[in-house]
């Protein structure tokens, strides 16, 4: 027979006494896998291994299963993170305890971290031990954040985890009336939470953007708000820096960003820590681009000649005669 820790592992991280009894595991076994450090108690009857995912076991612990945010990104996803872990407990539901202690009753649950939602299913309808569904962790994240994480994880949902736009529509007519014109803004294109706010907005403050542009270098930009001039959303993977498990793109975007200069492009990069605490100076800049852009590209289609007459005061500049570019304004 496997290891209790293995068996544990193959059934979803977490198992009660009575359910390792049942496949024929000992209570003396029970207490020697515990002794060697290989399981431990997560709460009074449940057992799991070290490697489970810390969401879930304090999930588990408090005595619920994981929903929201934090549900979501269980299942793989990148979401914005959010400061409370949202756990769902049945209406029916008493003793829980403290996510860190399971010696300690819950108390007020926000200072350890959490908020309970009273709203789970009974325990012989879950199909999961420690998180819900995804249609369920998404109707709570659309019934209880604000619009621009909702339709964030919303869009995430729609294009990693391929769901239809109909499945997207059910759960969100299952959520209060006010969030129901969100569903519109849900896009399967965006690739990111942080394109997501960005474009949304774009659309707040009036400023026209589609997404996924191709680009002259064969490449897909995030977003674009002008004839010539588009938008890429930094993550961490943009870092030169980057330690994650996926390659860093840093390279790959200053090539980019060289081949859209050179095609008479510009892009504007902004990080997360911009889009989130200083998003006027992102959309001060933007309009400053797009109006750069626009009338450079209004003159261009009016004389063809404009890009030469740059091009010879550039040479001249070059050649050290004291004369700055013309702005756009002089042209």
């Amino acid at each position: 027979m496997e290891g209790i820790d293995a068996a544990i592992r193959r059934r979803d991280w977490f198992m009660r006494r009575q359910d390792l009894l049942r496949l024929g595991y000992t209570d003396a076994e029970i207490r020697a896998a515990l002794a060697r450090h290989t399981v431990f108690r997560v709460r009074q009857g449940w057992f799991s291994v070290a490697d489970a995912p810390r969401s879930a076991v304090h999930a588990v612990r408090v005595g619920g299963r994981l929903t929201g945010v934090a549900a979501l990104e269980s299942y793989g996803l990148r979401v914005p993170r959010r400061s409370l872990l949202d756990i769902a407990v049945p209406a029916e539901a008493s003793r829980l305890r403290s996510p860190v202690d399971r010696s300690v009753p819950l108390g007020d649950a926000e200072i350890v971290g959490v908020r309970i939602h009273w709203i789970d299913r009974a325990r012989r309808e879950h199909t999961s031990s420690w998180r819900v569904s995804l249609d369920d962790a998404l109707l709570l994240v659309v019934s209880t954040e604000s619009r621009d994480v909702a339709v964030a994880c919303a869009s995430a949902v729609m294009r990693f985890k391929g769901w239809s736009r109909r499945r997207i529509e059910a759960v969100f007519a299952r959520a209060p009336q006010r969030t129901h014109a969100w569903c519109a803004l849900v896009s399967d294109r965006d690739e990111a939470h942080g394109e997501t706010i960005v474009r949304l907005g774009y659309m707040d403050a009036g400023i026209w953007c589609s997404s996924q542009p191709v680009v002259s270098d064969g490449r897909r930009l995030d977003l674009r708000v002008g004839p010539n001039t588009y938008v890429e959303v930094d993550g961490a993977q943009h870092d030169p820096d980057w330690t994650g498990e996926n390659i860093s793109s840093w390279s790959q975007d200053l090539r980019t960003a060289a081949a859209v200069t050179i095609a008479g492009g510009r892009v504007l990069h902004f990080g997360y820590e911009m889009i989130t605490h200083h998003w006027e100076m992102c959309l001060a800049a933007t309009r400053e681009a797009v109006a750069v852009d626009v009338e450079l590209e209004a003159r261009r289609l009016r004389d063809p000649a404009l890009p030469r007459a740059v091009a010879a005061l550039r040479r001249g500049w070059e050649e050290g005669v004291v004369r700055p570019l013309p702005t756009t304004k002089e042209m």
